[in-house]
């Protein structure tokens, strides 16, 4: 029997009202909450199994659970994890608290859901343990964050809860803090162990995957935990002499609001860099000159017409005095939007910016980009020219991430630095000129 099965047994042993659980000792609460999730997270992925019709049966069985009773484990895990993390934590930790484990844990212990140890989420805890010797508790949860960072479509938000919940428990949650090294190479070596020995399953498992993953929770680790995040760029950014020479002008803007509409190169949550030249930029202004407002606008995959659709009105009632556009431009109605925005924020009063080029893979066509500049221009958009730098930047061959569309934190230095010379007046729209 594994360890992480001789754990399990243990855990189910004595329910939440037995004399034995009031006892037990804070490392085996911990570990029945981290557990607790690991099924909350397997009845999802059990019911994804069964709507795409992926995943080896023996790995996502129900048993004799129906889909209503799967929703419901899901529903306690979501409970669960909106729990103030220090009432749970006085619980873990045997001091008074006013948490009740038989609301939402004790169910999804109870389910006794079937996990293999070829489930992904035991591979990785096995994988793991062998490398570390980290308490069980503190490699499950690790175990627990992949688990769900292999779905990829609940990063942005369950994954996130995950991350909040386990670092308000005091536990690690990214390997980094095991010991273990970080590089993209090292993961897409652990990617290699741990693709044969995964079974097959609703979630991506081959190497490459794996390695995305183990990337993801890395990159999110340190930006939870506040390690490198933008406060952290911004400070760092400040103290660069380029970026120093210009901070007094930065302190000498007057009060104005600048609105950015952007996509997710824009989004400081994204987990291919600490955070985007956007919240980086705007940290900065909080510490330098605060009478600076910025407020983002934003979405994955924003184009110019859904930009339009949910954003116009609540960014024209914001009143801003520049706004910068950000966004895609796939379709001939998307460029038509584009123009509408910068016509209509223009007659607000606002400055309308936008970038002649964020290397953004979308518009890697220059026919498009070219349109998209005139468009830009016709509708009196201010185009701030940055392609050039991009393209002849010594870091260039560092700006993709592992997915091929993102951007690391070099890409996200350049941008902030080139947004916030702009802003100051360092350097003009267009370059080379004074």
């Amino acid at each position: 029997m594994s360890r992480t099965a001789a754990a399990l047994a243990l855990l189910f042993v004595a329910p939440f009202g037995s004399v034995a659980a009031a006892t037990q000792p804070p490392a085996a609460r911990l570990e029945r909450l981290i557990e607790a999730n690991i099924a909350g997270t397997q009845a999802y992925q059990v019911l994804l199994a069964r709507k795409d019709g992926k995943g080896d049966p023996a790995c996502y069985a129900a048993g004799p659970l129906t889909e209503d009773a799967l929703r419901a484990l899901e529903a306690h895990q979501a409970a669960l994890l909106k729990t103030d993390p220090a009432v749970v934590r006085a619980w873990a930790e045997g001091r008074a608290s006013s948490f009740d484990p038989g609301r939402d844990v004790e169910p999804l212990l109870a389910a006794k859901l079937s996990m293999p140890e070829t489930l992904p989420v035991n591979v990785f805890t096995a994988w793991l343990e062998a490398r570390t010797k980290a308490p069980h508790a503190h490699v499950r949860a690790i175990a627990s964050l992949l688990q769900t960072n292999l779905e990829v479509e609940r990063d942005g938000d369950r994954l996130q809860e995950l991350f909040h919940f386990y670092i308000g428990l005091g536990v690690p949650v990214y390997v980094g803090q095991l010991g273990l090294p970080g590089a993209d190479a090292d993961f897409l070596a652990a990617g290699r162990e741990l693709e044969p020995k995964s079974c097959a399953s609703p979630v991506g498992t081959t190497a490459p995957e794996w390695q995305i993953a183990l990337r993801k929770n890395w990159n999110w680790g340190e930006k939870n935990l506040g390690i490198r995040d933008e406060k952290v760029l911004a400070r760092e950014l400040l103290a660069e002499a380029d970026v120093a020479a210009v901070v007094p002008k930065m302190r000498a803007m007057p009060p104005q609001r600048i609105a950015v509409i952007g996509h997710s190169f824009t989004m400081g949550l994204h987990w291919s860099s600490p955070s985007s030249f956007v919240p980086v930029v705007t940290e900065m202004f909080r510490r330098e000159n605060p009478r600076v407002e910025f407020r983002q606008f934003q979405g994955g995959g924003l184009t110019s017409t859904r930009a339009r659709r949910n954003f116009y009105e609540d960014v024209k009632a914001w009143k801003p005095d520049r706004v910068l556009l950000v966004v895609l431009n796939r379709t001939p109605e998307d460029l038509e939007a584009f123009a509408a925005l910068g016509r209509g924020f223009a007659a607000e009063g606002a400055r309308v910016l936008t970038f002649d080029d964020v290397h953004d893979p979308d518009r890697s066509d220059p026919k498009a980009a070219a349109r998209e500049g005139e468009a830009a221009r016709a509708a009196g958009m201010t185009v701030i020219e940055v392609g050039r730098l991009l393209e002849s930047s010594p870091d260039r061959a560092r700006f993709l991430c592992l997915d091929h569309v993102h951007m690391t934190e070099p890409y996200h230095r350049l941008m902030a630095k080139e947004w916030l010379k702009f802003l100051v007046g360092a350097r003009a729209a267009a370059l080379g000129r004074p």
